[in-house]
């Protein structure tokens, strides 16, 4: 008996020990658990079906990034049009059929249908406005860049340049520029006097009416 009495003073005690230390801590000071930091883990497999698919790609989304990376040329240009140049007449479009014109004209009467001076001549033409404000008769555009070519001397010039240049490329040899009313290097195959020969000569043909 006597020894349960004082087991109850002793526990009454430190009671009153426990409550008073604890009414002396502030709330501000009195300990934090905080629970620990576990890392999140997911498997594979519910991290790939969580993700966030991409929005669905349509045909115009795809076609509209292939036109971004296109570069425009006439070729191009023929291509996606076919035969709407010339509906009901040709499959083959106007402007087409106008340089296809222009380089059956200079292969047949150049001297050198495949030469220096015959390619030369046709890419200067194939390229120039008059050709496509004439397609539907390019001979008439050609007569008017020849005779271009011939009453400007820095035309002219520049013209001569161009087909030393392609000379070049089919030699392999350096290219002769030859300056306006100046005398042509020794070695040139094409000099201006041969140029301007073979320009009148074509420019005489197209002035004939054609068969």
């Amino acid at each position: 008996m006597f020894k349960e009495t004082l087991k109850q003073k002793i526990l009454s005690l430190f009671q009153k020990i426990l409550s008073r230390k604890l009414s002396e801590v502030s709330p501000s000071q009195s300990p934090r658990l905080q629970s620990p930091k576990v890392p999140l883990t997911t498997s594979p497999t519910h991290s790939s079906s969580q993700e966030k698919q991409p929005p669905s790609t349509t045909l115009s989304n795809i076609q509209a990034e292939i036109r971004r990376e296109q570069t425009f040329s006439l070729a191009k240009a023929i291509g996606r049009e076919g035969g709407s140049f010339m509906k009901g007449e040709s499959a083959i479009p106007r402007p087409l059929r106008a340089t296809t014109r222009i380089s059956q004209f200079i292969t047949t009467h150049a001297h050198e249908p495949t030469g220096a001076f015959a390619t030369a001549l046709f890419t200067w033409a194939s390229t120039d406005i008059r050709v496509s404000r004439q397609l539907d008769t390019p001979l008439i555009a050609l007569h008017q860049i020849i005779h271009s070519l011939l009453s400007d001397p820095t035309t002219f010039c520049e013209f001569a340049r161009q087909v030393a240049i392609a000379q070049s490329k089919i030699t392999g040899d350096r290219p002769y520029f030859q300056q306006y009313k100046q005398p042509a290097h020794p070695e040139a195959e094409q000099t201006h006097q041969t140029i301007r020969t073979e320009l009148t000569e074509l420019l005489t043909h197209l002035s004939q009416p054609e068969p």
